[in-house]
Order: structure tokens, then C-alpha cells, then sequence
């Protein structure tokens, strides 16, 4: 049978030796056989020994792949033929792993490696230090993670230290402000010396996506201009160009663009959605620009369209409606229900909340998302109003139950008043109805309700679950036998996708670079 190839990106996750995938005879095993590569936690891919496997473009042999632990690689992929429906199995016909920026650390305020902006979230894997508070002017790292096609900042899913400098240096992203002499990516001016761009079919302009390689240069200091460029090389930022018209797909990215309410964009991606489709870890009206998704879908790869069968957000949504005060709005942080929300090189200012901060007490809204270790971050900042504590809303993940009192966010909520329904539609449910059927780490919401700035408990209002699925799984889906229209068409012929490692992965023993 021939071998198609289909590119998937994802993020990933590789199981230590004793892990068994979701089919169970199927045993992560030595060089002799296959191993498994777990994809965003509900995605099991084989890997074996014909998968061609690179960093950075640099191949590896099969028996250096051992399970010992690094992770949080970003990768582009291509399934062979065998690839399933939901996209959930399958045999990996190529792994690529990538870093972004390759470079010294140029600023600490903002955190900046090559004078492009990141920040980590508990769910980053460092490697080689404890906190990116660690770090130091000058230092040399690898970092991987989703890039904003606005500024080009990062939100780092891998920050490697490395204890020797390195022998090249590396940034992706779209370039702007194109001379003859000169182009930017994100915040750096790069000189062109001359160098020729490689694979721009569509010209080196403003807007297009590249991998940029220099050589490093020892006195470089941030806001200086990079004289050392050594190749220019444009490529896709998703998932590579196939032969296939149309086939099964994982890519996983920020929203870019809101086209209308059936459409958006992942870069140069369309994404279309329609009633079939599914969203885990958030709804609809959370797609926003800046928000982190997985599209699992059919691609066609002459027009760049995907349908989308599936829509999840990577990490759990949230939002807050509350009063703020003056005080409240710092240029790193705000303060709503007594919480820290921390903002990101990636939140939208669209008031002038955090540019300008706030005169009097005003309503703020926040929508965001919040990590393993409950932090929440800002990705959005609107001023709705006159401050109104008596009509506060929140959304998030269930942190604590103890009857009548519940924590969204770890945000108390006395419910003894509260009107109760679920997502399904079951309203006028009481009380114990409604907490029988909590639990932890469930996406709830609350609406229409108070809020007593000195106890900092929430009461009152329309208490809802809004998700009770604890754990995302695509064979459970309710469209896991039809999850896209004529899916049966194209099955046989494989799968494509981009994303990242992203927790302890263990990856190559001999390092990243």
C-alpha cells in the first residue's frame, strides 16, 4: 500500500517506558520495536523505527530517541494511512521538533531572548533551571512555544538553559518593516547582508512567516540591530503543504482573526465552524483573538480552509466581571474578587484599562485562562461600566465543593440563595441536586450575582455547570464515528498537524542541541 503523508501539529507528550497507550497491548517499548508519542494529552501516535526524526532540521537516529525527559517541543508531524477519524492513532511517518528562538537573554522586564517577548505559565518545562526568575542578562536558552502573529511574543510551552553558548542562533515569525537593507521581527532589526530569502514564493514582504539563522554575536546588547544573519528561509507556520486535497487534521495555534461567526483564522488557516461542531474546555463565544485552540478538523490544503469537527482550548477558560478600583490596575497585574490576574505580552488593552488605568471605580471584565497551579491570566480587558457589585460574573474551574459554599478559581461562593441549572438545559434544580452532581475540576459559572468586598465571597445570582467533562477525549466525542462529513473518503490517505510537548516529556539523551 502506498504511503501518504499528512502533517498534524500538537501539543505533545511522551510517556515514560512503563506507560501503555490507549491500546493496551501497545507498550511504550525499547529501540527494538516502537514507542509512543502522547499528543496533548488524548492523542496516541507510534513512532518507529522508519520515522524520520529531526531538531531544528538536524536528523536523529531512532535508537538516541529515549524516553528520559526533556519536553515541551513544539513539532510538526506527518501519519501514515493508518491514522483513525478523531485523529486520536496512528504511525508517525515524520516527527519534526522545533525551537522558535534560539539566543541570549536580552531583557528581564520584560522577560525578552533576542528582544522578542515570552512568559511561562506553570504548564512551561524548564530545563536546566527552577524559575525563569533564574535567569540572567546574557544567558544562552532554547525556547518553543505558540507564537503571537501580532509582536511575535511567546507563550513558552519549553525554556532551556544552556551552560555553553551556542553556535547558532535562530528566531521564527513573521517580518515586518521590509527594506532593502533591513526587516524586523517582532521588536529586533535584522540586517540583511545580502543574504537571499529562500522558499518566498510570494516574495520577502511585510506579513510573511520565517526561519531566520546568524551567527552569535558576543557584544550584542537589546535594541541593537543583528548584523551576523546567515539565511532567511520562508515557511508555512502551521502545517506544511501536502499533495492531498483534503485531509484529517490536528493544528493547534492563536486565533489571529475573527472573520464572522462561523470563521476565524490560525494564522493563514481558516477554520469554519457549524452546529456540529464540538468545544471542549470553553464555548463559543470564547473564541476571541489571542485565544490558544486546538482544531481538529479536515484540511483542504489548496484553499488553507478547515471544518472543524472539534474546537479546544488548550488551557481552561475563564472570566471575571467585578468591580475594580484605581488601585487595582498595575502594569503587570489586576486585582478582581481579591485575585491576581497576571497580564501577558499577549493581552488586549482594548479600553486603555491597563495604558491609562481607571479614575474611579469602574466595572472591569476579564477574559482569560488559568494554568495548572490556578493562576490566572488576562487576554482580554474590557471597562464595562460603573462599578456594580451587585451584578458580578465568573467562569472558571471548580476548586473546591463543601455544601453550600463551593470555589471557582479559588473564589468563594456561598450558594445558599443561588438558582441552580445545568448546561443540558435542567433548570430550578435545588441545591442538592445541583451539588451532587459537582465535582472538582469541572467549568462552572456564575451570574447576576454579589459580591461583599470584605468578606470576598460571592453570593446570590445563577450558579450553572457549564462543563462536566473532566477530561478531554476524542473517541468520546458524540461525532467519534462521523466527525466530519465525508470523513470515510479520506481516511486511508493520513494526517497532518503542528504542536507542542508539553509536559515531562523525555525526549533525546543527547541534549537539544
Amino acid at each position: 500500500m502506498t504511503k501518504i503523508k499528512v502533517y498534524i501539529v500538537l501539543i505533545v507528550f511522551i510517556f515514560s517506558e512503563n506507560v501503555l497507550s490507549k491500546n493496551t497491548n501497545k507498550e511504550v517499548i525499547g529501540t527494538g520495536g516502537f514507542k509512543v508519542l502522547n499528543v496533548n494529552g488524548i492523542r496516541n501516535f507510534n513512532i518507529i523505527n522508519t520515522t524520520v526524526i529531526t531538531i531544528d532540521d538536524i536528523n536523529q537516529d531512532f535508537g538516541t530517541f529515549e524516553v528520559i525527559g526533556t519536553g515541551g517541543y513544539k513539532i510538526r508531524f506527518k501519519v501514515v494511512n493508518d491514522v483513525n477519524p478523531t485523529i486520536s492513532l496512528g504511525t508517525l511517518d515524520e516527527l519534526q521538533l522545533i525551537s522558535d528562538v534560539k539566543g541570549p537573554i536580552t531583557s528581564l522586564n520584560p522577560f525578552s531572548i533576542l528582544d522578542q517577548e515570552f512568559f511561562t505559565t506553570d504548564d512551561t518545562r524548564l530545563v536546566n533551571l527552577v524559575s525563569n526568575n533564574d535567569l540572567v542578562l546574557g544567558d544562552n536558552v532554547s525556547v518553543s512555544g505558540a507564537i503571537d502573529s501580532v509582536n511575535n511574543s511567546l507563550q513558552l510551552s519549553r525554556l532551556e538553559l544552556h551552560s555553553s553558548p551556542l553556535s547558532e542562533w535562530k528566531i521564527r515569525g513573521t517580518v515586518t518593516n521590509v527594506t532593502s537593507l533591513t526587516f524586523k521581527i517582532g521588536n529586533l532589526t535584522i540586517n540583511r547582508n545580502m543574504v537571499a530569502p529562500l522558499n518566498c514564493d510570494n516574495g520577502f514582504v511585510d506579513g510573511v512567516f520565517v526561519s531566520i539563522k546568524a551567527t552569535p554575536d558576543v557584544s550584542y546588547v537589546s535594541s541593537m540591530s543583528l548584523t551576523t544573519l546567515t539565511g532567511i528561509e520562508c515557511e508555512t507556520p502551521d502545517v506544511d503543504q501536502t499533495l492531498n486535497d483534503s485531509i484529517p487534521s490536528v493544528i493547534e495555534g492563536f486565533v489571529s482573526e475573527i472573520i464572522n461567526f462561523e470563521s476565524f483564522k490560525i494564522n493563514d488557516l481558516i477554520v469554519f465552524i457549524d452546529v456540529n461542531t464540538q468545544f471542549d474546555n470553553g464555548e463559543l463565544e470564547h473564541i476571541d483573538i489571542g485565544s490558544k485552540v486546538e482544531v481538529q478538523g479536515l484540511l483542504n490544503t489548496n484553499t488553507r480552509e478547515v471544518a472543524a469537527s472539534t474546537v479546544r482550548f488548550i488551557h481552561h477558560r475563564i472570566k471575571l466581571v467585578a468591580p475594580a478600583t484605581p488601585a487595582d490596575i498595575g502594569s503587570n497585574s489586576l486585582q478582581l474578587f481579591n485575585k491576581s490576574i497576571l497580564i501577558t505580552p499577549q493581552t488586549q488593552d482594548d479600553d486603555l484599562v491597563l495604558s491609562n488605568g481607571i479614575s474611579t471605580d469602574r466595572q472591569i471584565e476579564v477574559r482569560g485562562f488559568i494554568d495548572t497551579d490556578g493562576q490566572m491570566y488576562a487576554l482580554r480587558i474590557r471597562n464595562r461600566d460603573t462599578a456594580d457589585s451587585q451584578d458580578v460574573k465568573l467562569r472558571g474551574d471548580v476548586t473546591a465543593v463543601n455544601q453550600p459554599m463551593l470555589e471557582i478559581n479559588g473564589i468563594q461562593i456561598d450558594a445558599s440563595s443561588s438558582e441552580f441549572q445545568q448546561l443540558s438545559g435542567i433548570v430550578d434544580m435545588d441545591i442538592d441536586t445541583f451539588f451532587s452532581s459537582l465535582q472538582l475540576g469541572m467549568q462552572a459559572s456564575i451570574e447576576g450575582a454579589s459580591y461583599d468586598d470584605n468578606s470576598h465571597i460571592i453570593s446570590l445570582g445563577k450558579l450553572e455547570i457549564s462543563e462536566q467533562e473532566l477530561e478531554d477525549d476524542p473517541d468520546d466525542s458524540p461525532n467519534k464515528n462521523n466527525p466530519i462529513d465525508n470523513i470515510k473518503e479520506v481516511i486511508g490517505t493520513g494526517g497532518v498537524g503542528l504542536a507542542t510537548i508539553t509536559v515531562p516529556i523525555h525526549i533525546f539523551s543527547a541534549g537539544f542541541e
